[in-house]
């Protein structure tokens, strides 16, 4: 599944359908250990930054004992006690397990904590690939990261379908594409009785 998610990027960005209009929001970190082409050939940093340059990370689940800022020092309370449409300041990492590549990540509330059964349902965590040499000395714009987190908040799941534990970190299109895709898979039943 993974490599289907990069050779989709890999084809949008050489399609030049991902620009500063088109972004596209991918489930799940960005950090993949070793990032490949169609061939499974390795992808320098040029072609990872160039790829991944309209794209963003969304976590619905993250661990938060891991979310460290500078020192090493744990931020779990400060994102815990995010207040709804607040984000977190954006912390960069430069990447141990996919090469020279830099991260900026930051977490959004989307979800009034009251209404949730835990301090981090409701928050999403968001990363995306620092790109420019001018980023990494300085940071990303600020005034990009509010854009791309109004945009987000935009996306929230207005309503919740179902029983899903998941409810509150939903975006709106993701869950639609999510449940596409499942409906479109046949039952463990059905697959039993194959053989």
């Amino acid at each position: 599944m993974i490599e289907l998610e990069k050779d989709a990027v890999a084809e949008l960005a050489s399609q030049y359908k991902l620009n500063q209009y088109n972004w596209l929001i991918k489930d799940g970190s960005l950090e993949y250990k070793v990032v490949t082409n169609k061939k499974g050939k390795n992808l320098k940093d040029k072609h990872i930054k160039n790829h991944y340059k309209y794209v963003l990370g969304v976590s619905k689940s993250f661990n938060p004992t891991k979310c460290l800022v500078k020192g090493g020092k744990s931020n779990s309370d400060i994102i815990a006690g995010l207040k709804l449409y607040e984000r977190t300041p954006a912390y960069m990492y430069q990447s141990k397990i996919a090469g020279n590549i830099y991260f900026t990540i930051w977490y959004i509330r989307i979800r009034k904590a009251e209404y949730t059964t835990n301090v981090f349902d409701g928050i999403l965590k968001v990363e995306k690939i620092v790109i420019k040499e001018g980023e990494i000395d300085n940071g990303v714009d600020t005034d990009l990261i509010n854009h791309i987190s109004a945009h987000l908040i935009n996306e929230r799941n207005p309503v919740c379908y179902g029983h899903d534990s998941r409810w509150a970190n939903h975006l709106y299109p993701i869950y639609l594409t999510e449940s596409y895709v499942k409906s479109n898979y046949i039952s463990n039943n059905l697959f039993m009785q194959l053989f």
